[in-house]
């Protein structure tokens, strides 16, 4: 790809998302017009250039917290894309300021954009998400009988910032129905090679006016422990996050004495971002409390080389 090609292109994608806000303020009800889109999208957006009938290039959009980041080719985990005339996309880099004054111009692109648009359908909900070392995957009746050891060990418990009390069959029972599709979204992750049940992970509390969530984990089989499963399984469950639920922010929290965990989530993408000093009192003791957060734009950023 061309750099003088790709810096259109950015410039192309940062223009549409302000027209896109523009015009449907303006006329909200037309959103209606791209309801699959809305519905199907995950905020990052194939895009295949085309004169006549000849394909000029083609690239994927992510819509991240720090702006568009381009990258050349078509990325299969994104569900939308657009092919667009050569004409429409060198009509909108020339026009801009004219169509964010005078919206009701746009109006001419209806037909030919409800005509571009093609949606490849992912749906995860009841199935797996598959790494190098693991796979994540909805919970089942069989796995209760690693979660009561894993969910009632003392030094487990700990490393989660709580030491009383246990769960019961029916909460286990009840957190291992939530997978896809819900808040929390519990998977259990399992070994590729021997289809072993080894921990849990979760993305919980989401926003939607905030685009973020937070992540929890837990490698319950200590034979499992500092060989990459857990960060396989964090780098799996991003992927997913930022590329295919238009999630901007991972946060997550832990305890100054798990330094292990510590080392991982900055493997991961995660970064420091604050210390609450010993605002946490555990098993009789008070710790500090470290924040660590992952956003889609450093995130997608360090996975590939991309263009801005």
């Amino acid at each position: 790809m061309s750099a003088l090609l790709s810096g259109n292109v950015k410039i192309f994608a940062d223009d549409i998302s302000q027209l896109y806000k523009v015009f449907f303020k303006r006329y909200p009800i037309l959103k209606l017009l791209v309801a699959k889109v809305l519905l199907y999208g995950s905020g990052n957006f194939g895009l295949s250039l085309i004169d006549e009938d000849i394909v000029l290039g083609q690239y994927t959009i992510y819509a991240t917290n720090e702006g568009n980041i381009i990258k050349d080719g078509l990325d299969d985990k994104v569900n939308i894309g657009f092919k667009v005339q050569k004409n429409v996309f060198d009509d909108v880099l020339d026009n801009k300021d004219l169509y964010l004054s005078k919206p009701y111009k746009l109006f001419k692109f209806i037909p030919s954009l409800l005509s571009s648009i093609y949606i490849n359908k992912h749906d995860n909900k009841g199935d797996y998400l598959k790494g190098e070392k693991v796979i994540l995957r909805q919970g089942s009746e069989k796995d209760l009988f690693y979660l009561h050891s894993w969910y009632n060990d003392v030094e487990l418990n700990k490393l989660a910032g709580w030491t009383e009390g246990k769960l019961s069959t029916n909460q286990l029972r009840l957190n291992l129905s939530k997978g896809f599709g819900y808040d929390p979204m519990n998977l259990i992750i399992e070994t590729v090679a021997e289809g072993k049940p080894i921990g849990t992970i979760q993305l919980y509390d989401f926003s939607e006016m905030d685009q973020s969530c937070k992540l929890g984990i837990r490698i319950g089989d200590r034979d499992y422990w500092s060989k990459g499963y857990g960060e396989d399984a964090i780098k799996i469950l991003l992927s997913f996050a930022f590329y295919e639920m238009d999630i901007f922010r991972v946060s997550l929290k832990l305890y100054e004495y798990n330094e292990r965990a510590s080392k991982c989530y900055l493997k991961c993408g995660f970064r420091y971002e604050g210390r609450t000093r010993k605002s946490a009192f555990i098993d009789g003791n008070f710790y500090d409390e470290i924040i660590m957060g992952a956003l889609k734009s450093e995130f997608v950023s360090e996975q590939q080389k991309w263009i801005r």
